[in-house]
């Protein structure tokens, strides 16, 4: 050990050096346990000098807390002579107490006796705060465990359960021998078990999340529902490690969520029948109010024809009122459709200014009730709408109606105004009064139904408080919406802003095929979206000789016979996008394509008896009369001997009524109490018009409509008088916009053939293909 520094034998200054340099705290003890040597390391880190620290002197540095018993199990180890090891904090030069793991080893000569102990005190704060950390984090985890309802388990890589698994053996009753591996399976209903093990089996494949439902045995061997959910576990260099997951009970849950569909449908059912009790009712209740106000107003004319003018403000009371009654039977209707979301809106193209005056003539009784001044504030040219006239004209009579209600010797002002907006036409209504106003509390609950501002308004004014919900329900509808301003005792102004057009919510669809010019005047279009009507229909034609494009919806059956201008068009009705009435009515009020021939089909039974009906115009009971007799004179024929009508109607009050209405007016009138005996009165004595009631026994308006159109003869004009509520697409129906109607399930393709005979033959002079005539002898002698 006295070679050169730099030489291969190591010296004793090199053992010196290597001690001081070590990370770890060293020293050196004799064989009773007496320190008599640390390395440089304990005293940078203790901050202590040597004298301070020979023999016993660490116990300086020890915590207090510890000092006795690390003195203790020290001191034993020594005694007994065998390695020493232990844990505690040490205060360094900072002050602050760090974390050291002790370790003593003894040194022996040859004979086994002790000479010295060599011993390290290894820096282990860190590694202790993330034991903690981690035994924390367990702790928690434990916790979680038990607190959750949920069963938790774990599977090795391959998917096995392995033991211990206390939640699953808790909830199942399952031993260890019985879930270990794929034993757990067998807690699992028998009709899940295969579909669970593929699931279970593909996920553990695949690597991918487990997420199932299914019935699973409880230790009580009761079934319940669980949803189970796993995942995969992976170490840090992407290996799968194990999966972790759960099993929670949702038997409660999917018992609420049965309850709740259960509910749900009663609810609907209850919705429904409420919805056709008071359709039912409607019916009822009009019809003795359509008598009250029909006697109402011919008694009327009659007193003044006798000279008895001192009774009518009597009479009119009496017909005032069951127009009231009417109104409120028609609210109740509206709100009912409302609610079951069944409101739509039917546009139709009019002029405002004709609206505007409409609404001025209707209301003008209501305004000088109470002495009030009407002011109808318009632009010269305010245009047309293309939207549900009918519903702006009750709304603008609601508004208009209440500013009379709560005005008195004021002035009430209707102002419209049109402008755009987001690059569309919108037009404004606002209907301004003087009246008592409104708070903002009371505006608050405005629209709300049922509701009006306060009590003392309804003891005061009296009213339902539907008419404004019903408003905005309408507004909303048709695009718009509406709004308030008011001031209490300076009036309110309420403003409906609607876009001139409806526009019908649509998903963009596929664009039709392009049309050669060769294809135009001399094809059939066929509008069916339903892909096997279609195939059907077009192969029967083009074997036959037809020329047959096709669309599967309602816009793309327009824009192609838009551009193919077809000899005829087979149309089903109910299509998504645009039904088949939306096209039907473009159709006619196309100038090229109002000529064209059109076949409707329809899976619909009952609606589709109404929709070759060809009715000329539809009134809803209680009847207009000056509406009526306007009508009537439209088909009056030019001898007056010969002005014959018949009506038809099971309600014998009202055959009277009409009657003797009708006579007054100059008309030969014949009754007929339902369709059978209608059809025999029919030929008796052909009428020049028909009024068809449609609810009647034996046979209904629809079920005469069906049988007169289909009679040589039976193109006489119909106006329809009902107290049923009519429907969109019966209204459309009773439009006599179709020329035939072919129902879906009788459908015969000899019939179609001579269905498009028939149309081709009603059609314009333009001569008739060859090969077209041909199919039409060929599909005449199938039919015969």
């Amino acid at each position: 050990m006295t070679e050169p520094v730099g030489g291969d034998a190591v010296t004793d200054d090199d053992f010196r050096n290597l001690a001081d340099v070590l990370p770890q705290l060293a020293w050196i003890a004799r064989a009773d346990g007496h320190i008599v040597w640390y390395n440089a390391r304990w005293y940078d880190y203790t901050g202590t000098t040597r004298e301070e620290m020979h023999g016993w002197g660490w116990r300086n540095v020890h915590h207090p807390d510890h000092l006795a018993a690390v003195e203790v199990r020290y001191r034993l180890a020594i005694e007994a002579g065998v390695s020493w090891e232990d844990t505690f904090p040490l205060r360094g030069a900072d002050g602050e107490y760090r974390w050291f793991l002790s370790q003593a080893m003894p040194h022996r000569a040859p004979d086994g006796t002790i000479l010295r102990w060599y011993g390290t005190n290894t820096d282990i704060s860190r590694r202790r705060v993330t034991e903690e950390r981690l035994r924390h984090s367990e702790e928690r985890f434990r916790a979680l465990v038990d607190a959750s309802a949920a069963v938790i388990w774990n599977t090795n890589a391959e998917g096995e359960l392995l033991p211990p698994q206390p939640r699953w053996g808790a909830y199942t009753g399952q031993t260890e021998e019985g879930y270990q591996g794929w034993g757990w399976i067998e807690a699992v209903h028998p009709d899940d078990r295969q579909q669970i093990a593929e699931a279970w089996s593909r996920s553990v494949e695949e690597r991918v999340p487990y997420a199932v439902t299914h019935r699973l045995r409880r230790h009580d061997g009761a079934w319940r529902d669980m949803e189970a959910r796993g995942v995969p576990v992976f170490a840090a260099d992407g290996s799968l490690r194990e999966w972790v997951g759960t099993h929670t009970d949702i038997t409660e849950r999917k018992e609420a969520e049965a309850e709740a569909e259960r509910a749900r449908q009663a609810a609907e059912a209850a919705n429904r029948a409420k919805s056709q009790f008071i359709a039912n009712m409607s019916h009822e209740l009009r019809t003795p109010l359509s008598a009250v106000i029909g006697y109402s107003e011919m008694l009327g004319e009659e007193l003044e024809d006798i000279g008895q003018a001192a009774l009518l403000p009597d009479l009119r009371k009496i017909e005032s009122a069951a127009r009231h009654l009417l109104s409120l039977i028609n609210d109740v209707l509206d709100i009912s459709k409302i609610e079951a979301g069944r409101v739509t809106a039917s546009a139709e193209t009019f002029t405002v200014s004709e609206l505007l005056q409409d609404v001025t003539d209707a209301t003008g009784s209501l305004i000088e009730k109470k002495a009030n001044r009407f002011v109808l504030d318009a632009e010269d040219d305010l245009g047309a709408m293309h939207q549900d006239q009918t519903k702006i004209r009750q709304c603008l009579l609601n508004l208009v109606g209440n500013a009379a209600k709560f005005t008195e010797n004021g002035t009430i002002t209707l102002t419209a105004r049109r402008h755009r907006e987001e690059e569309a036409d919108w037009l404004s209504f606002a209907v301004s009064d003087t009246g008592i106003g409104l708070t903002p509390e009371q505006i608050g609950k405005l629209f709300q139904r049922f509701v009006q501002a306060d009590d003392s308004t309804t003891r005061q004014f009296g009213g339902t408080g539907l008419g404004l919900a019903i408003t905005r329900a309408f507004c909303r509808t048709m695009g718009g919406d509406i709004g308030v301003e008011s001031e209490p005792g300076k009036g309110a102004t309420f403003t409906i802003r609607l876009p001139s057009v409806l526009v019908a919510e649509e998903e963009p669809g596929e664009e039709p095929p392009a049309v050669a010019a060769h294809e135009q005047h001399d094809t059939v279009l066929l509008v069916d979206d339903d892909p096997a009507a279609r195939e059907l229909l077009q192969r029967f034609l083009e074997r036959e000789g037809f020329q047959v494009r096709t669309a599967a919806d309602g816009r793309a059956g327009l824009t192609l016979a838009r551009a193919l201008k077809p000899r005829a068009i087979l149309l089903d009705v109910e299509m998504p996008r645009m039904d088949g009435w939306a096209v039907l009515h473009a159709v006619r009020n196309d100038p090229d394509l109002a000529g064209t021939p059109v076949i409707m089909t329809s899976v619909v039974a009952e609606e589709g008896l109404g929709q070759a009906l060809g009715a000329t115009d539809y009134f809803v009971k209680p009847i207009d009369w000056d509406r009526l007799k306007g009508l009537m004179e439209r088909y009056r024929p030019q001898a007056p001997a010969e002005a014959r009508v018949l009506v038809v109607d099971d309600d014998a009050d009202g055959r009277e009524r009409m009657r003797r209405s009708l006579s007054r007016e100059g008309w030969n009138v014949d009754e007929a109490p339902n369709g059978r005996i209608a059809l025999e009165q029919y030929d008796r004595a052909r009428p020049n018009l028909i009024l068809l009631d449609l609810m009647m026994p034996e046979m209904d308006g629809f079920g005469f409509l069906r049988a007169l159109r289909a009679r040589p003869d039976g193109d006489v004009p119909v106006v329809v008088l009902t107290a049923k509520e009519i429907t969109a697409a019966e209204k459309a129906s009773l439009g006599a916009q179709t020329d035939r109607v072919i129902t879906k399930g009788s459908l015969s393709l000899a019939e179609i053939g001579r269905q498009l005979r028939v149309l081709y033959a009603r059609s314009d002079s333009e001569t008739m293909p060859g090969r077209i005539q041909g199919l039409i002898d060929q599909l005449a002698e199938k039919d015969g």
